[in-house]
């Protein structure tokens, strides 16, 4: 029989007033891999807290390795053995990975153990997970990929058997991702725990032995890898996504003008080589960097940050100008001014354009009157402390649609979002091709970026190796096997 390492009976939760956990129930046993889709990202936050620490709760139960652990003699401040590794790094930066990894865990003496033990042992575990790099390196010198592997090293010398995973996939390049998921699978086989929490199904299915549906608070379905995951995921699926994403397929013969709004000619830089691209007014481009070499190099280049590369581009003045946008990973954490109101926020581009307060507040009392209809209320917030997610979403894009610079770039858009904010994004990247306005999409994964693309670019190694019209998009499944539902 499997030892239980969590569960979680019925629990309810609400936060300034409104519910974040409704009945919610799950049960993790040792040395699986149990995957967490998420179709809205409302609840997970505090889900992930009252796993790691803790708290009073209004109703249910918490046991942690068998041992119920949120009751009257568990105060706030008291922690179980999980280890949580996603966006913010639990490393320190300026500390070496020996000390990160041996001097800074709970319980640790140092005058008890010589600094040159810990250096051979810290080698010993980095090379028996093939992270090349020196016991004295500092943890800001690691990539991406390699700090994730230290942090998992962190949870086993801590002796932490539980490791939630979350939204760890956004991070990674396809090559890291699969190197990723075998290491968590041999890590699983030696007896630890790991709670994945993902956004999309194509990233949990590859490696989870169940997955469960979370939606509303709680846990509508789960399925089990025997059971044959993809179909019915799909199926789950179809009720929210599928359906929606396949009508924002664009027509295969859609045809765009002939002069480009922006194109780059023979770009040569550290990582691009001889890279060049051209893209029409209303034209939706997907640039697929799977190992996600270029990508920022190319953001940088099209906000005027990078101009040390050969090359060409034409016309050089749209570089840096108001007449391009640069829409980052998580814009609403970097392109809004909670402070201010929803309009404020909503009009701020416009700065760039109308340089005259006067005009500045015609300009506002025409939004105000245009988009009304589609915005409602939302113009009315003083603040944007107490918005949902999609209402940050659509304040960013709606932002563009008044703007309209003449190219916008979207810098793996769907990344860290739920699927009904992921299917949103898509239906106003559609609208804003609708608009003439050009978009280029710097993803380093398909998925459903795929269904509304014009044309796809697939980049290896700095370089253009394809090129896919949308009725070659068929061969993109030697790519990305079973993206489409059939």
């Amino acid at each position: 029989m499997k030892k239980e390492i969590l569960r979680m009976e019925h629990i309810v939760c609400s936060e300034n007033g409104s519910p974040v956990l409704n009945h919610f129930s799950m049960q993790i046993f040792e040395g699986e891999i149990y995957g967490l889709l998420c179709l809205e990202q409302h609840g997970i936050t505090k889900m992930i807290e009252l796993i790691c620490r803790n708290q009073p709760i209004q109703y249910g139960q918490v046991f942690f390795e068998e041992k119920l652990v949120n009751h009257f003699e568990n105060n706030s401040r008291s922690k179980n053995r999980v280890t949580l590794i996603g966006n913010k790094s639990c490393l320190i930066d300026s500390l070496s990975l020996a000390d990160n990894l041996f001097v800074i865990r709970s319980g640790f003496r140092r005058h008890i153990i010589p600094e040159k033990a810990i250096r051979i042992q810290t080698r010993k575990l980095l090379n028996e997970f093939q992270i090349r790099v020196s016991p004295l390196s500092l943890a800001e010198e690691l990539t991406t990929y390699e700090r994730l592997v230290v942090e998992l090293l962190c949870a086993m010398i801590a002796g932490n058997r539980l490791i939630i995973l979350w939204q760890v996939s956004d991070l990674l390049s396809s090559e890291e991702l699969l190197r990723f998921h075998e290491l968590i699978r041999k890590l699983a086989q030696k007896g630890y725990t790991f709670l994945y929490i993902y956004n999309h199904h194509e990233v949990l299915r590859a490696v989870c032995d169940r997955i469960s549906v979370f939606e509303n608070g709680h846990i509508e379905k789960v399925f089990f890898e025997s059971d044959g995951i993809e179909e019915k995921i799909r199926d789950v699926f179809a009720r929210y996504s599928y359906d929606k994403l396949l009508q924002l397929k664009p027509d295969a013969q859609k045809s765009f003008p002939m002069s480009p709004v922006l194109e780059l000619k023979h770009i040569c830089t550290e990582n691009m080589k001889d890279f060049s691209l051209s893209v029409r007014p209303g034209e939706n481009v997907l640039i697929l960097d799977q190992s996600n070499t270029i990508l920022w190099e190319l953001s940088s280049i099209f906000s005027g940050i990078k101009r040390d590369y050969a090359g060409k581009i034409e016309p050089e003045n749209l570089i840096g100008s108001y007449h391009i946008a640069v829409i980052p990973r998580d814009p609403t954490s970097s392109l809004l001014f909670p402070d201010l109101s929803y309009l404020d926020n909503l009009c701020f581009p416009l700065s760039e354009k109308v340089p005259f307060f006067w005009q500045k507040q015609s300009l506002r009392k025409s939004i105000l009157k245009e988009f009304r209809p589609e915005l409602g209320d939302l113009l009315d917030q003083p603040q944007l402390y107490d918005l949902h997610s999609r209402d940050l979403y659509q304040l960013i894009y709606y932002r563009y649609l008044i703007v309209k610079p003449r190219l916008i770039i979207c810098m793996q858009p769907l990344s860290g979002v739920d699927m009904y904010i992921r299917t949103y994004i898509l239906e106003m990247i559609t609208k804003l091709c609708k608009e003439g306005i050009a978009v280029l999409t710097l993803n380093t994964e398909l998925y459903d970026t795929l269904y509304t693309a014009d044309r796809i670019i697939q980049v290896e190694n700095g370089r253009i190796i394809n090129e896919f019209l949308r009725d070659e998009f068929e061969k993109l499944r030697t790519i990305n096997k079973g993206l489409y539902p059939d």
